[in-house]
């Protein structure tokens, strides 16, 4: 199911999701598996293949796999990285930055299971945009 998140991007989500809005960020949320999207806008001067090289400076340096996509006119830069949270469970989790000359659309994914970063890409991979007229 398409979630809308602004009236640019669109994300693809099964209906088993549930969703909240938390400061601005847009939660969804199963068992085992946290989806954090939210929407800023790139910086005037800036465009957006100098914003992914801006992020991708600052990528931890504990990141265990980095990512890039292109497809039409949206770029994208993701990254993986453990989770880790004082007294509870380590979680795989992947980062991604996705951005279209206006704005950007980053989304965290926390899993419980490593299986689910294939799914979890394979999201990120159909992130939908469509430009405001």
């Amino acid at each position: 199911m398409a979630f809308q998140i602004t009236k640019e991007w669109l994300i693809d989500l099964p209906e088993d999701f549930e969703s909240r809005v938390e400061e601005e960020k847009l939660i969804f949320w199963k068992a085992g598996v946290t989806v954090i999207a939210v929407v800023f806008r790139v910086p005037e001067q800036t465009g957006k293949i100098e914003l992914l090289n801006q992020i991708q400076e600052k990528l931890p340096d504990d990141a265990l796999e980095t990512l890039v996509s292109t497809k039409g006119e949206i770029v994208g830069l993701g990254y993986t990285q453990i989770h880790k949270v004082l007294n509870e469970k380590n979680r795989l989790s992947l980062y991604t930055f996705t951005a279209s000359d206006t704005s950007c659309l980053q989304v965290a994914f926390y899993l419980d299971n490593p299986e689910d970063l294939s799914w979890a890409k394979s999201v990120w991979e159909r992130v939908l945009f469509h430009p405001l007229d």
